[in-house]
Parts: structure tokens; sequence; C-alpha cells
């Protein structure tokens, strides 16, 4: 009977020693995007709907596929002022892209944020890789 007992305590100890173990890193908070260059204070997303990296280029209507702690893909509408016949006009071209978030660094502020894109236009399958703003 006691040895009974005695292994019953000691699954319960395992059982809630188990608790106690430290998350897997894939666990760990998911990285951001600046969602706005001029915007202060910075304003960080995960999974964010817009963003306007630069001047004269924003991207709307995200949608996220694969997100983990170091790489994120989505789909979404890149909107690029073509500055004809000069970018105060405003003219913006569209096109349907794909996007591929990668160097995730730490802000001032301790937030971790992707920093670079590869953005694939859908039509014409040219690919460009741009830096995003690290701010924050």
């Amino acid at each position: 009977m006691r040895f009974n007992r005695l292994a019953a305590a000691i699954a319960c100890a395992i059982t809630a020693g188990s608790s106690l173990v430290a998350a897997p890193a894939s666990a760990a908070a998911k990285p951001g995007v600046v969602v706005n260059y001029w915007s202060t204070p910075v304003v960080v997303k995960v999974k964010p709907k817009k963003i306007e990296p630069f001047k004269d280029l924003y991207y709307t209507n995200i949608k996220w596929t694969k997100l983990t702690s170091s790489t994120g893909y989505a789909t979404s509408i890149r909107h690029i002022n073509s500055c004809e016949p000069s970018c105060a006009d405003a003219n913006y071209v569209t096109q349907k892209v794909s996007m591929k978030f990668t160097r995730v660094r730490t802000t001032s502020t301790k937030r971790r944020v992707f920093t670079q894109v590869r953005v694939t236009v859908l039509k014409t399958h040219k690919t460009e890789t741009h830096a995003l703003p690290l701010k924050g």
C-alpha cells in the first residue's frame, strides 16, 4: 500500500513539475511591423491589415498566411505613387503582391519587428526587396 501512495505522490510531483518548464522558443511573442514610418509615437502591430513603410508607398488588405518568430508571409495590394506628372498629383498604381517578411530586430523599446520584406508582383513575378523602418 505504501508503494502505491509513493508512486502516486511521485506521479503528482512529476505532473506539477512539468508545468513549470519554460515554453519553447516557438511560443515566443511574434514579431510585428512598424505600421507607419512617420507616426510618433511609433505604432507596432502583429499582423497589421495595412502598413505604410515609406512616403508614396503603402500596402492594404494584408492577409497573413503564416507567421513564425522569424518569418511572415502575406498577400496584399501594393499602392505606389507613380509621380506622373509629379508626386503631388498622387497618381497611385495598384498591384496584387505576395510578401515575405524577414530580418527580425529589437527596437529601442524592446519590441521585435520585421525590418525587411521581399515583395513579388503576382502578375509579373517581379521581385523586389525593401528595408522596413526600425524605430520605436
